[in-house]
């Protein structure tokens, strides 16, 4: 019998929340960036922590809590519905500007070349990546 797995992505609306999470992350705390947790079955698992100015969008940290094993899928889920909020928010083009170890391959499983995405029309079935 296999158990369920809950997976719960939000906003992060707490700052002191936010740098708890940053902590655990090893990211570095930014005050002013938005932030998403993930949690599996209650437990911090995941965040990612980004910018939006305007029509372009950072993501500057993403990954899993310290001391939690890797779960590729979970990151997929988690990144795309941070891009999903920037779409909705008006961001036509996301730059993954993350600088730990693992950002390359991060980057690459969430539709990233050369670290830019653009998410015109990216959730509407409409995209053909040829953003401008």
């Amino acid at each position: 019998r296999q158990s369920k797995v809950m997976l719960i992505i939000k906003p992060i609306q707490d700052k002191s929340y936010q740098e708890e999470v940053c902590n655990q992350c090893g990211f570095k705390y930014e005050p002013l960036s938005f932030a998403y947790s993930e949690k599996e079955n209650e437990k911090l698992i995941a965040a990612c922590q980004f910018d939006i100015l305007g029509s372009n969008g950072t993501i500057s940290d993403f990954g899993m809590v310290k001391g939690v094993e890797e779960d590729i899928e979970a990151l997929i889920i988690l990144g795309r519905a941070v891009l999903n909020f920037m779409e909705l928010s008006g961001v036509e083009t996301c730059t993954f500007d993350s600088t730990s170890v693992d950002a390359p391959k991060y980057s690459k499983m969430l539709g990233f070349t050369d670290k830019k995405i653009c998410l015109k029309s990216l959730f509407d079935g409409k995209c053909n990546h040829n953003c401008k």
